[in-house]
């Protein structure tokens, strides 16, 4: 028997998810551990992946001009690409105002706003780490980012002997994390179950969510098809 498109066992947990949230309330809390237990999942592999790919990537495009020429080419595909992205979002939600007056029950202050208020040069300061694994502790992206960079373009800069042992151990340990995310993506369906049933069952006013939240995916759909066609 031919097994179900990970997408579909998804849109079957979602649906399932729904119906749980909404008549069987009171259990739910028998499935939250789900959700909560693929989140920290997702949040385990997540600077491991991004780390070792970048130093996988950028040690494998060779030279020092090389990754000068790709680096000047995704810095402008993406500065026009992003560009792009943000005209057709600014149109498309003026025209439509999704989520405008929703109530979805979202009060918590959030923490941490005032890094916003950072200068463009305090920015870029703070990019450097003072201590790298301080730095994945706390999930500063942009310096593990910017360490990562650093380590593949030094690689390349290494004795043939050194660079040769460098690529083979960050290109296993790339295909051992990309092992790892693939297994916790096979869990996603009841991830999503978790999540939706709890959301379901603490939410008071599901037309409001639903009507709110189905225009809002109605917008985000039509606005990557409107960026896919023109970009593509």
């Amino acid at each position: 028997m031919k097994k179900l498109a990970l997408y579909w066992q998804i849109l079957i947990a979602f649906a399932l998810s729904v119906l749980f949230g909404l008549f069987f309330s009171d259990h739910v809390h028998l499935v939250a551990w789900m959700g909560d237990v693929f989140i920290k999942s997702l949040k385990m592999i997540i600077i491991p992946l991004i780390f070792t790919s970048i130093v996988s990537g950028i040690a494998n495009v060779g030279s020092g001009d090389n990754l000068g020429r790709l680096g000047i080419k995704t810095i402008g595909y993406y500065l026009s690409t992003s560009t792009v992205a943000l005209c057709i979002g600014l149109v498309v939600v003026n025209i439509f105002k999704p989520g405008v007056g929703a109530d979805l029950g979202f009060a918590n202050q959030v923490e941490g706003l005032g890094v916003a208020k950072e200068s463009f040069g305090s920015t870029l300061m703070n990019i450097v780490p003072d201590n790298l694994f301080v730095a994945m502790v706390e999930n500063q992206m942009l310096s593990i980012i910017f360490f990562a960079i650093l380590m593949g373009f030094f690689i390349t800069k290494t004795k043939e002997k050194s660079q040769k042992i460098l690529l083979v151990f960050f290109d296993s340990l790339f295909e051992l994390i990309m092992k790892i995310t693939l297994f916790v993506i096979r869990f996603t369906p009841y991830g999503i179950f978790g999540i939706v049933a709890k959301q379901i069952a603490e939410n008071n006013d599901l037309g409001e969510l639903f009507s709110r939240l189905g225009l809002f995916m109605l917008v985000v759909i039509l606005g990557l098809f409107i960026h896919a066609f023109i970009v593509l």
